[in-house]
């Protein structure tokens, strides 16, 4: 059986035809009434389902038509239309001759009942002839009419449509818009290629990360541009990546570096895939993203934590530094207090006098050892000043010429008046030589040494850079040479204790540990920088101190025997050297008595009446400290004075020494001549 379709939109003869297609129908399509006629005259048509509002001829004429000619006529015609106005519209259908009125949608087995139904009832398969289409002035008027109407809402239909299609593009043009946008904001560009016709697509933003302005490469230019702004050494495995995508379809994502022709060097992340048909790759696409920002942002990040890390690991050998001077400290006291206490009693003749004075001489040097140890972990007790670093830099500049060889060419590039700093004078010596030294090691065939100094203030940019440096204002010292360089990876290590690229014998491996213990000290910072080749630079930041003139000099007070009968309390834990002190000040014309604990030595005072006029403590003692017990015995016996004595005295050494005048400090190792002149500058105070 075959059925004639007539309808003028595509969409509809599909969707009847899936329909039909069940009922084994063999289907006819005319897209309006004309086309219909030529095909029922030309073919044998067994029934015709129709839509009313059509080009050329609508589907109530081409129904009129039909059902008026005699070989015709008996063909069943369903009207199936979507456009429905009212019962008038389907009257007008019947008296036009239809067989059948149904509306859009209906169900698939309504529709296939009804063509069942009208076959069955068509003249040639023994149904009733239906009556020619009536011609009246009725029906005439009556179809001009319910044509007019199906245009009206046709027209409101397609308007509809046109608002919506309006609609629906302008979503399209924002949607876009947007997505430019994104790809911009993301730095996200796309392309893709046609493998039939070898087209190749960019997206602006693809464009925009090579540096390259829109349209203005060909194909060849575009498939190839990327591959060479690749880094070189990164070059051949993109490359391999693309023939295996390009043959097999396998995707691949890809990261690197990559310069474009403006010199602008950025970070890529290149994802790509394929479309395939039957196992042939058709179509390659992909994105290409720019990273650069991310990827600085992840390299300062990794920096910063590197030195977080660095600085964490030198506090930490910092601790373990000075806990291990302040032991020595106490070891190289009893040493060096008891070979001085032999040396006094032999002459020069004597066959030990020798032996004597070498272990002196080596406890001298261990002292040394021990005294950078505590420096580098900032437990040196020092007597900071208002000072210039100008001033001192100047003041060295001769000494410095004896130091480095007649190859080094110094230049000293200091501003006016960077301002002053509050620092130890010798330790800031101390920095400069050594640097000095090392950038003279550093250029055994010559070369320059320059010491810059300015002011610099911490602006919210340089914090951002350096966030471990505080807000505020700094006197910058700047040291650099033109030297053999230091390896990258040994950057991070260079101020760690014993650490030297020196040969052996000729560095003990302190020297920037050292300066590092001495600007931190001073609240201070310190950076490196160092290319092979080209040299090394350090940059010490100090606190700038504003308002403040220049301290004056002080002097030691001269060493004194006993006056009258002077009683002092010797309150230390290590009985070595608790004795060690008591005889060297009884020597002297003290009376001493001694305790090895702060209660102790409290009960002594407060319950057993002992009056002493100086009180000798210990820092580092189990229990309560001597700082602790130094501020008990102040508050209560004021008269007393105190003296305290350490090689290792933990952070209260920033709460003593010079800075208080109630609490003057002894440094452990001490000769007897330190001890005897820190006593009568105690008790004179």
């Amino acid at each position: 059986m075959k059925i004639l379709i007539v309808d003028d939109r595509a969409d509809c003869l599909q969707d009847l035809a899936n329909i039909l297609q069940t009922g084994e129908y063999e289907i006819v399509s005319a897209a309006n009434g004309l086309e219909a006629l030529d095909i029922v005259k030309s073919e044998t048509i067994d029934l015709i389902i129709s839509d009313i509002l059509m080009p050329g001829m609508d589907g109530y004429a081409l129904c009129r038509t039909l059902k008026r000619d005699e070989s015709l006529k008996h063909i069943p015609f369903i009207i199936y239309t979507a456009t429905y106005t009212g019962e008038q519209d389907q009257d007008l259908a019947m008296r036009s001759g239809a067989n059948a009125y149904i509306l859009k949608p209906c169900e698939p087995q309504k529709l296939l009942e009804t063509i069942s139904r009208l076959v069955m009832e068509s003249p040639g398969a023994g149904g009733k002839e239906l009556e020619k289409p009536s011609d009246n002035q009725e029906v005439l008027e009556l179809y001009n009419q319910r044509l007019v109407r199906k245009l009206e809402q046709k027209m409101l239909e397609l308007e509809a449509e046109v608002k919506e299609h309006k609609n629906t593009l302008e979503a399209l043009q924002l949607s876009e818009s947007l997505l430019k946008n994104t790809q911009e904001i993301g730095k996200l560009g796309g392309w893709t290629l046609d493998m039939r016709s070898k087209n190749m697509y960019w997206t602006d933003e693809m464009y925009r990360i090579h540096d390259l302005e829109p349209g203005t490469c060909t194909m060849e230019t575009l498939y190839n541009v990327t591959l060479e702004y690749v880094e070189e050494a990164q070059r051949e495995k993109l490359k391999a990546l693309k023939d295996e995508l390009l043959s097999v379809g396998t995707p691949f994502q890809f990261e690197s570096w990559f310069i474009t022709p403006k010199g602008n060097n950025k970070y890529i992340r290149f994802n790509a895939q394929a479309k395939q048909e039957a196992g042939v790759v058709t179509r390659v696409q992909g994105i290409l993203q720019d990273l650069s920002e991310q990827k600085y942002a992840q390299e300062e990040q990794e920096e910063l934590e590197a030195q977080l890390r660095q600085a964490q690991k030198l506090e930490s050998i910092g601790q373990l530094a000075g806990g291990v001077a302040h032991d020595f400290n106490n070891v190289l006291t009893v040493i060096l207090g008891y070979a001085e206490e032999i040396m006094n009693k032999l002459l020069p003749q004597d066959p030990i006098y020798h032996d004597i004075q070498e272990i002196l001489n080596a406890g001298a040097r261990a002292s040394t050892l021990a005294r950078q140890l505590l420096t580098f972990s900032r437990k040196q007790s020092i007597n900071p000043q208002y000072i210039s670093i100008n001033e001192i830099v100047q003041n060295l500049s001769k000494m410095l010429l004896r130091i480095l060889s007649e190859s080094i060419e110094i230049i000293l590039d200091l501003e006016e008046t960077p301002g002053l700093i509050y620092a130890d004078v010798v330790q800031m010596e101390q920095v400069i030589v050594n640097l000095a030294i090392n950038a003279r090691d550093a250029m055994p065939e010559g070369g320059k040494l320059k010491i810059e100094s300015f002011r610099i203030d911490a602006t919210p940019a340089f914090l951002a850079q350096h966030p471990s440096i505080k807000a505020g204002s700094y006197v910058a010292l700047k040291i650099s040479d033109t030297g053999q360089g230091i390896p990258r990876e040994h950057l991070s290590q260079v101020f760690e204790p014993f650490f030297t690229t020196k040969e052996r014998g000729h560095g003990t491996g302190l020297g920037l540990p050292t300066v590092y213990g001495i600007i931190r000290q001073a609240n201070g910072y310190l950076t490196i920088n160092s290319e092979i080749g080209v040299g090394t630079n350090f940059i010490i930041l100090l606190p700038l101190a504003e308002g403040k003139t220049k301290s004056g000099e002080k002097t030691a007070a001269p060493a004194s025997r006993a006056l009258k009968d002077e009683l002092i309390l010797i309150l230390e834990d290590d009985p070595t050297i608790c004795d060690l002190t008591a005889r060297m000040a009884a020597k002297s014309g003290y009376r001493v008595s001694t305790a090895n604990r702060a209660d102790k030595a409290l009960q002594l005072i407060f319950e057993d009446g002992l009056k002493p006029d100086l009180v000798i403590a210990d820092v580092v003692m189990p229990g309560m400290n001597g700082l602790e017990f130094a501020s008990v015995l102040h508050k209560k016996r004021p008269e007393i004075k105190i003296l305290l004595m350490s090689g290792y005295a933990e952070s209260v050494l920033d709460k003593i020494g010079t800075r208080n005048p109630d609490f003057p400090f002894l440094q452990k190792p001490f000769t007897r001549k330190e001890l005897l002149i820190s006593i009568r500058t105690a008790l004179d105070s």
